[in-house]
């Protein structure tokens, strides 16, 4: 029964959610009935007239939902499915349409052919379109069974269909396709441009993409950086202009050095890049890669000021595809320290060499240039340290309200994706001494690889005894591991043996030190070279003192509400919580119409066997009993001390018949125990009362009190039994 009813709250919620899906496809019926036609419209039907109001608003709410929650933002599964809506009610409308039309239908039906075009062509989703057209053959069918129309005509309908559908698919749904992968392929190469412009001018480091980082700060970093590099190019353009400008020049250009790792030798190669040029030739390079240094190959292997002259138009400058004439050239370093960062370029075609005062001019131009980069980057740097400072601090927060240890578990995850981002993180917990560990918690990242995710569900819960693996050690050591966090080439041992990290690049575990106690460690892994740098450690290791203070307080607060909620000697619910646990279930069950009942039950004499036995041995009965009690009962049933030596049991989804069975069961396993104390063994029996809602009570108080009767009854009876309210007589009801 709770698996039914189960799934009929999912089919409930799915019909809440998924309403106009369920109103098109019914409107196939309402086609096929001939319910919806020009007569029963025109006589103000209230049937034609409110399924076309119902399905009115099935487009308007589809239509909406698309508008809040556009499909392209949502992930594919979701996306196909809310596509597949919008259409389905719109070809509904479409069809009803024509129906309401009457006589006039043939007149209708282009804008039946119109809207398959058009959904062929803007649904995104593979399998939308298919459907559309699917969907749509069926209500033509739905249409000609209502109306009667001719075979013919509907073979007509349906070629023309098929035409419109197919010649969209195959022809301007490639067009549309090519398009947006045009669009996307600009858009990719102009951020990629940036990030290019953002490593040569060092803005970002090269090891650290950025399509690595999390969605929220990728955004977040593009901006920046986009930011950054346009105003950088803005004001170079700006001072080189003025320097052409100003000392008649026909090109002043800034050339970038851009190191690869690819040379003969296996050193780093300098290779040149145009970043910005004001110039009056037209035989600039068209793509900022310039093939090499050429002319300037001297400054690049002695970065000193270089002046030719008389070249005549035969040498030409690398910036250049063509001679165009240059007879003066000036090339000026820009160097940063002991580095090359670039060459500024000047140059003419007038035949006037540059003297002392004007290549004075360009060197101090070229340290301007180096300080208008340098500006950006330190800009660019506070930005990024104020970003991941205010992610820190938000991290902290998110800890500090955490009070459940699921709480902690989920805040800290969050708080490491936005701080460090990985593919899994894990907080693992060790007992006193370290010599057994646990994984408490585990999560993979959303994009990881199924490799990733497959090991997060094995490590779930995975015990691991103390060993060679980093985890020990970094307890052991109150360390953080390994001391190099890139392990790449390396398999390193984290948990046992038993785990293997797939495809690790970065691996960082810290100890969550709590005062003298190591409570246990955070293990951070990633595909990503360099994601656990110095710095980033240091930030993490103050996430991780504030994870063991969280971890700690939550176990405290776990204690504190189980002594608040549970009886010191039987480890049952005690009453109150008993109480608040009823109120929940029975307010689920007025509005489910579900059932359950209450089983109020008592040890016999058990006043006797505290004053022949004891007390302890007293309270030794009690806990015998209530062990019993709940190692029988289901996850969802309320077992709890009412008082003194009564129990209750409350069963959800149970008539009190079925009550009255699991009673019995109880009471013939308690009379089965044996006891034993100083002054010989002994049994105990118990008696028990139910009482069944809504059949015998919907008042929860009256409930409680009926199976407190039915319980008076049986140990008037003899005791040892089991009494339901409803099958006591009359009399034993009244008195």
């Amino acid at each position: 029964m709770t698996g039914v009813a189960v799934w009929a709250l999912r089919a409930r919620r799915f019909t809440a959610v998924r309403w106009p899906t369920w109103v098109a496809l019914a409107t196939v019926a309402v086609l096929a009935a001939g319910v919806v036609d020009a007569k029963a419209a025109s006589e103000g039907d209230l049937v034609a007239i409110g399924w076309m109001t119902i399905l009115g608003a099935a487009v308007l709410r589809a239509l909406g939902r698309e508008l809040t929650r556009p499909a392209d933002l949502l992930p594919p599964p979701a996306a196909a499915v809310q596509e597949v809506e919008l259409a389905w009610v719109l070809v509904a409308a479409a069809f009803v349409l024509p129906a309401v039309g009457g006589a006039h239908r043939e007149s209708v039906y282009p804008l039946l052919y119109a809207l398959v075009s058009f959904l062929t062509i803007v649904l995104r989703s593979r399998i939308a379109p298919w459907l559309s057209v699917a969907f749509a053959v069926v209500c033509e069918l739905a249409v000609a069974r209502g109306t009667g129309t001719d075979r013919a005509q509907v073979v007509e309908h349906m070629v023309y269909l098929g035409f419109f559908a197919l010649g969209n698919l195959l022809v301007l749904r490639g067009v549309v396709e090519r398009v947006r992968r045009h669009h996307e392929s600009v858009v990719g190469e102009t951020l990629e441009r940036i990030r290019r412009d953002a490593r040569d001018f060092r803005l970002i480091a090269a090891q650290l993409p950025l399509a690595s980082r999390p969605r929220g700060r990728e955004e977040e970093e593009a901006f920046m950086l986009q930011g950054a590099v346009e105003t950088i190019h803005e004001q170079l353009y700006h001072l080189l202009d003025l320097l052409r400008v100003s000392m008649g020049l026909h090109t002043c250009a800034l050339l970038w050095v851009r190191e690869v790792e690819a040379s003969v030798e296996g050193r780093p190669t300098a290779h040149l890049v145009l970043k910005e040029a004001a110039s009056d030739s037209e035989v600039l390079v068209s793509t900022p890669e310039l093939k090499g240094p050429g002319i300037l190959a001297a400054v690049v292997r002695d970065p000193k000021p270089l002046r030719l002259a008389a070249l005549g138009g035969r040498r030409v400058p690398p910036y250049y595809e063509a001679s165009d004439g240059v007879t003066d050239l000036a090339a000026l370093p820009l160097r940063d320290g002991d580095a090359l960062r670039g060459i500024l370029c000047a140059d003419r075609t007038d035949d006037r060499p540059f003297d002392d005062d004007e290549i004075e001019v360009l060197c101090r131009a070229a340290e301007h240039m180096l300080r208008i980069v340098e500006q950006e980057r330190v800009f660019a740097a506070v930005e990024r340290g104020k970003y991941e400072q205010e992610q820190f601090y938000r991290a902290s927060e998110r800890l500090n309200e955490a009070l459940t240890l699921q709480d902690v578990y989920a805040k800290t995850f969050e708080a490491l994706s936005a701080i460090a981002p990985f593919e899994l993180a894990a907080i693992t917990g060790c007992d006193a001494d370290g010599s057994s560990h646990r994984v408490l918690a585990v999560r993979a990242a959303e994009s990881a690889d199924p490799a990733w995710r497959a090991l997060a569900e094995r490590l779930e819960g995975h015990a691991f005894d103390d060993g060679r693996g980093l985890v020990a050690m970094a307890i052991k050591n109150r360390h953080h591991m390994p001391a190099a966090p890139d392990v790449e080439g390396r398999r390193p041992v984290v948990f046992d043996d038993d785990t293997v990290l797939p495809g690790v690049k970065s691996l960082l575990v810290l100890p969550l030190v709590r005062g003298e106690s190591v409570l246990g460690t955070l293990v951070l892994a990633s595909e990503v070279r360099g994601r656990y740098g110095p710095a980033t450690r240091e930030m993490l290791k103050v996430i991780g003192h504030q994870v063991g203070v969280s971890l700690q307080n939550a176990r405290m607060y776990q204690a504190m509400e189980e002594r608040a909620t549970t009886d010191g000697l039987t480890g049952l619910t005690n009453h109150r919580a008993f109480q608040e646990r009823l109120a929940q279930l029975h307010a689920l069950a007025e509005r489910t119409g579900q059932r359950f009942s209450v089983i109020l039950t008592d040890i016999d004499h058990f006043k006797s066997i505290n004053d022949t036995y004891g007390h302890p041995v007293g309270d030794q009965v009690l806990r015998r009993v209530a062990a019993l009690f709940a190692g029988r009962a289901r996850k969802v049933d309320i077992v709890a001390r009412y008082g003194g030596e009564e129990f209750v049991l409350v069963l959800p989804d149970t008539d009190g018949e079925g009550a009255a069975h699991v009673a019995n069961k109880l009471r013939e396993e308690v009379a089965a125990q044996t006891m034993t104390s100083e002054h010989g063994s002994f049994k105990v029996t118990i008696s028990m009362g139910i009482a069944e809602f809504p059949a015998d009570s919907r008042d929860r108080a009256e409930l409680v009190r009926m199976a407190d009767e039915a319980l008076y009854h049986s140990k008037e009876s003899g005791r040892n039994r089991v009494t339901r309210y409803a099958t006591m007589g009359r009399a034993a009801k009244v008195g």
